[in-house]
Order: structure tokens, then C-alpha cells, then sequence
């Protein structure tokens, strides 16, 4: 290994030895300081040097290499008590044997990348950052509180190849919860654990019955409302429904008509370009003309009581 300054690895306590490089990695040498009294007894200068090994620990990258800081870690033997010792590592964290410094960025880094690129480029197992995201993730939980919001949205997301409920403040624009499922006992219990309840005055959801049914037992004052995409959608394809039952009714010459009425209407619907806005105002009078045919049209249109 090639000597290098001490500040090199800005880590004061510490004498640098010897320097090694791969293409890679990056490996130091380091000897710990010394103690200034015995832990055990608490005597001043009554120690003599009792064995060492290297003890390898890991620590931030320096310039996209990996870095190893072998520890020269020493034991003493105290003079006046008797008993072997080896002191505490300063800057280091010795249930993961990496840096404080490291701890902390992986805590922060573990958020916004996946665990296996942290592992890698901090050159740690995928388990031990997993580990203390989790630590770090149950701290701020437990000293976080979310705020009951006035208007609740309940949906759900597909993730990892099963649904999984998803709560929002539609208000704030802000996640809420997101739940392993869709169920309605698990979604009925994240609603009880909810702080002050009785503040929720609007829920908007789909129209998943266990959503519903668990609404209408926790938050019995809340108002339900379909969301609008579900409203939209569903109104899409009643209008679509009653088309192709009227463009069955058309003769073959009719239906190769350019100016085919219900053809016009239906690349009107189906086109991503439309205006929503000028969709959103047609769907009123469009339900009207479906009432009026006898189309059965039981989530749109109206208030779901809750």
C-alpha cells in the first residue's frame, strides 16, 4: 500500500497508513486512537497494548469507488483492575461496521433508489440497507402524524401484480396511505385508526363495493361521490353501447356512408383529442336522452348516499 496524508479521508481521529487501489474499490488503512483510560475501571494510563487485528468497515465513495477503511483495532489490558478491553470506534457505527457518515447517507439514499443500487454502489449487502431503511422508516412514523383530511379519495393501484388500496387528501394533493391490499377489512381498519374521523365529510371512490361498505360503517357522516374519471368512463360506454345497437338497425349502405351520423359520433367519443371540457358538458343531456331510451344507469348521475 502507498502512505497518504491523514486528511485525506477527513476523519481526524484516525491515522492513515497505507492506501490501496482497484478499479473498483479503494481500501485504507487506518489506525483507531488511543484510549485515554481504561473502560472498565476508569484509571487513567494503566493499559498496555494486548493484540490487534484488522477489522474492515465500509464508507462513502469517493469518486464512484467503493472504500474500506481497515481498522487497526487493539486490545489493552488495564494494570490496575486486570481486565481486557477494546475501546469504542469513534465516527463509526459497529453493528453494521460501516462510518457514521455512511449510515446517514444510506438512510437518505435508501428513499430514492432501489436497495440493491445503494448496495452496490456503497459496496454493503442489499439486507443491511434494507435494515436501515426500515429503522429510519419507523422512526419517522412514529413521530409523523397525518392530518384528517376533509375530502378522503379512495382508489386503488396495481403494484407488484396484486391491487392495493391507496388513500389521498384530495384537498392538499397529498398521499395518505397506500395498503398491502383492497379488502375490506383491511381498508376498514385503517380507517378506525384514523385520528378524528368525524372531520371527514366527502369521500370520493370508485365503485369497489367493499370501499363503500367500509365507508359507510367508519365515517356513517360522510358523504359518497364517484369520482368523475369513473362517471366519464362509465358514460363512455353506455354511449358507446347504445351506438352499436342503433348502427345495427343501418343498412349496408347506410353504414358505408361517409357521413354516417353515428360513425361521426363514435370517432368523436373515441378520440384522444377531444375536449374534455366539451365532453364533460354533453354528459348531462346525454344521460337524459339514455334515460329516456330505457338505459338502466344506476352510478351515474346522482348522489351515492352514504
Amino acid at each position: 500500500m502507498t502512505s497518504l496524508p491523514d486528511n485525506i479521508l477527513h476523519l481526524p481521529e484516525y491515522h492513515v497508513l497505507a492506501t490501496k487501489m482497484e478499479e473498483h474499490d479503494l481500501h485504507y488503512q487506518v489506525e483507531a486512537p488511543e484510549p485515554l483510560a481504561c473502560e472498565e475501571c476508569g484509571v487513567e494510563s494503566e493499559f498496555v497494548r494486548f493484540g490487534k487485528r484488522d477489522v474492515a468497515y465500509r464508507d462513502l465513495p469517493i469518486h464512484g469507488r467503493r472504500v474500506t477503511l481497515w481498522v487497526v483495532r487493539r486490545r489493552y489490558t488495564c494494570r490496575a483492575c486486570g481486565r481486557t478491553f477494546r475501546p469504542a470506534l469513534p465516527e463509526m457505527v459497529d453493528d453494521h461496521r460501516m462510518t457514521r457518515r455512511l449510515y446517514n447517507h444510506v438512510e437518505k439514499e435508501a428513499f430514492n433508489h432501489p436497495y440493491a443500487y445503494v448496495a452496490d454502489t456503497t459496496g454493503l449487502d442489499e439486507k443491511t440497507v434494507r435494515e436501515i431503511f426500515k429503522k429510519k422508516a419507523e422512526f419517522l412514523a412514529a413521530w409523523h402524524r397525518f392530518e384528517t383530511p376533509r375530502c378522503l379519495g379512495i382508489d386503488e393501484l396495481y403494484l407488484n401484480r396484486r391491487y392495493r388500496c391507496i388513500l389521498t387528501n384530495l384537498e392538499e394533493r397529498t398521499l395518505l396511505d397506500l395498503l398491502p391490499g383492497r379488502q375490506q377489512d383491511a381498508v376498514t381498519r385503517r380507517l378506525m385508526s384514523m385520528t378524528e374521523r368525524h372531520q371527514v365529510e366527502i369521500v370520493s371512490m370508485d365503485m369497489w363495493k367493499p370501499y363503500r361498505r367500509a365507508v359507510q360503517a367508519v365515517l356513517p357522516q360522510a358523504r359518497i361521490v364517484v369520482d368523475k374519471f369513473h362517471v366519464v368512463r362509465m358514460a363512455n360506454e353506455a354511449l358507446e353501447k347504445v351506438r352499436k345497437g342503433l348502427r345495427k338497425k343501418l343498412t349496408s349502405n347506410q353504414r358505408r356512408t361517409p357521413e354516417d351520423p353515428a360513425e361521426a359520433r363514435s370517432r368523436c367519443l373515441r378520440s384522444r383529442t377531444a375536449h374534455h371540457g366539451d365532453l364533460d358538458r354533453g354528459i348531462p343531456p346525454a344521460l337524459g336522452g339514455l334515460r329516456a331510451q330505457g338505459a338502466v344507469l344506476p352510478h351515474l348521475g346522482r348522489h351515492n348516499p352514504a
